[in-house]
């Protein structure tokens, strides 16, 4: 019996889109509605008639980007196995937004794997418009779609910065001692297992204890830090070590007390991105960028116990800052749990230390002289 000839739907659901999930916007755009038109377009398309069907979904993705779609690099990965002979999207908009890229696979990348490429709202099918790219009006589609892309980018920064200092939350992810209110994503509530931690570093280092003295204390005690939190409340937050290594170090510590959220003043939008496409990148924003509004989240330290600490701890973090700088131009890495290896203050018997082992007095981490 002969192979089933197949053809792939692809499919895409932007953040920008976020409307749509939420249900206050046209379903047209949406995962499902996609679907239904594609097959709708099959259905009454004779030449497809038995063929199978392979479907791509990149849901949450932008258009602008291609590298970092998953499923769309699967798509292009299949097509140039041959394990289909033909693509099919809702709008070109739905394959990309990035006129010169989305010009990049139907001028030459496609033609070259010898695969057909249909977009259904744009009367498109590269078996009709073979070499010409559906002449000037499929170009100007895509940069128009491009433009629009960019525009709905800054408007969706403008409406998330009014947000901001209208004091709603619109981050991903929480600062430590904080959470989410299950009632109202916007909304910050405390943390109350976390918030006790915080006070507590800010009550050691009161209490006349350096920070890294405080991070040895977590550490005995195996309190979570803040990304281990992040894990223990179900976030995906990004790891830096390992998940069962209960690490707190001296710079977890001085980052908690100088930050300003504890207070009760909600800080965002510290950082942007900027650039376009898979040329996008992170940069921090000047401090008078930042939104910022006092009173509207829960206050978890006074300003004068964080006035006092940070007071106290002035000249500690300025000798941090320094022994950062050097510990970036340190090539050692510690064989026994891979962070980089900083120097001692002795003079007499010069060695490298893991940071590990001045926050954990027990473990396999060890002095290496040199």
């Amino acid at each position: 019996m002969a192979e089933k000839r197949k053809l792939a739907f692809y499919i895409r659901l932007s953040d920008a889109d976020e409307e749509v999930k939420e249900g206050t916007k046209d379903e047209s755009n949406s995962i499902t509605g996609q679907r239904k038109l594609l097959y709708a377009y099959i259905k009454k398309t004779e030449e497809f008639a038995g063929f199978e069907v392979l479907e791509y979904f990149d849901d949450g993705y932008s258009g602008t980007m291609f590298n970092n779609r998953a499923e769309f690099q699967r798509l292009i990965q299949d097509a140039e196995l041959g394990r289909f002979e033909c693509i099919i999207v809702k709008d070109f908009s739905r394959f990309g937004r990035d006129y010169l890229e989305v010009g990049n696979y139907l001028e030459f990348v496609f033609p070259a794997m010898g695969m057909r490429f249909i977009s259904v709202n744009d009367n498109y099918d590269s078996d009709r418009n073979f070499g010409v790219t559906g002449g000037m009006d499929v170009a100007y589609k895509n940069l128009i779609y491009q433009l629009y892309s960019m525009d709905l980018s800054r408007k969706v920064k403008s409406a998330r910065r009014t947000r901001n200092l209208s004091g709603e939350y619109t981050a991903s992810f929480v600062c430590y001692g904080y959470k989410k209110d299950p009632d109202d994503k916007h909304k910050l509530i405390i943390d109350e297992e976390a918030a006790k931690v915080v006070v507590e570093i800010f009550s050691l280092i009161i209490a006349g204890y350096n920070a890294s003295e405080v991070a040895r204390i977590l550490n005995e005690r195996k309190i979570p830090t803040r990304v281990q939190n992040q894990w223990k409340n179900g976030i995906n937050y990004v790891p830096v070590h390992n998940k069962g290594d209960y690490m707190w170090d001296n710079s977890e510590v001085i980052a908690i007390v100088q930050n300003e959220q504890y207070k009760g003043i909600m800080i965002q939008n510290k950082c942007e991105t900027v650039g376009f496409g898979d040329n996008k990148k992170v940069r921090k924003r000047n401090k008078e960028d930042w939104s910022v509004v006092e009173g509207a989240i829960p206050r978890i330290v006074s300003d004068e116990m964080f006035d006092e600490v940070n007071k106290m701890l002035r000249v500690e973090a300025r000798g941090i800052e320094k022994s950062t700088k050097k510990r970036k131009k340190n090539l050692f890495i510690c064989p026994y749990c891979g962070r980089k290896l900083m120097n001692s203050s002795a003079v007499c018997t010069p060695k490298l230390l893991c940071p590990k082992r001045r926050m954990v007095r027990t473990g396999e981490c060890q002095q290496i002289f040199m």
